[in-house]
């Protein structure tokens, strides 16, 4: 696998020749993954293990951070800054004026990594939001199982929308006979790689998941869809 991209004019230079890389990663890769990486056949530590070990580091992490102190690591380094404009030598901290940030920054062994990333230049994609995986909460599984009223996350690229505008939004397709149902609920997260939200009461079937949003200095309403299609189980 490489780091795949393609190129498109720059128009922060003066220079009407300049071109800019648009980078896109080939796969992306939840916590969950990874664990099942670490734990693969042959591995001598459970996902259990991982989990609880992953959990000990967060927490021992997230203790230090919440008392003001930096963590460097081989893999990230995180600190604490303050942001916002005091009012002379003598002011205090204001949370109404000032903010405490959480600055993150690779570490040693994770910039070292970044000269032995393959690179793959690829054909301009038009640019449509791109769903990698669907989560079902209730069911525990992925791209397979519509829980109805449950929980639900897309994971991806491109993917925030208006939820004001109608024509935009997360969409299940009847694949029986094409009806559609979109998600009305407000969204519990609307990012870019990220959508969570509460699942609509579908009926039992066969469904294509879709989202549909005006990307970033676009007009029209543009559709991605899984790759797989997705079931509510019967009765």
């Amino acid at each position: 696998m490489a780091l795949q991209f393609y190129l498109r004019p720059n128009h922060i230079t003066d220079d009407n020749e300049d071109y800019m890389a648009v980078s896109q990663s080939p796969e992306s890769y939840s916590l969950e993954d990874i664990f099942e990486h670490m734990t693969r056949e042959g591995s001598t530590i459970t996902k259990a293990e991982a989990l609880a070990g992953f959990e000990e580091v967060i927490q021992g992490i997230v203790n230090l951070v919440e008392q003001g102190n930096s963590v460097v690591t081989p893999l990230v380094n995180i600190s604490p800054s303050i942001s916002g404009v005091f009012d002379g030598e003598e002011d205090r901290f204001d949370p109404d004026r000032h903010q405490v940030n959480i600055n993150v920054s690779p570490g040693l062994r994770l910039r070292d990594t970044a000269g032995d990333i393959p690179t793959q230049k690829i054909a301009p994609k038009d640019r449509v939001p791109v769903l990698r995986h669907f989560y079902d909460n209730r069911s525990d599984t992925r791209d397979d199982i519509i829980t109805p009223a449950g929980g639900a996350r897309i994971s991806g690229a491109l993917l925030k929308f208006d939820e004001e505008d109608e024509n935009q939004g997360v969409f299940f397709i009847n694949t029986s006979d094409g009806s559609e149902r979109r998600v009305d609920q407000k969204m519990l997260q609307n990012k870019p790689s990220e959508l969570i939200f509460m699942l609509p009461d579908l009926s039992p079937g066969t469904y294509r998941l879709e989202v549909r949003s005006k990307i970033m200095n676009t007009t029209e309403v543009r559709k991605g869809a899984l790759p797989e299609e997705l079931t509510v189980p019967g009765s």
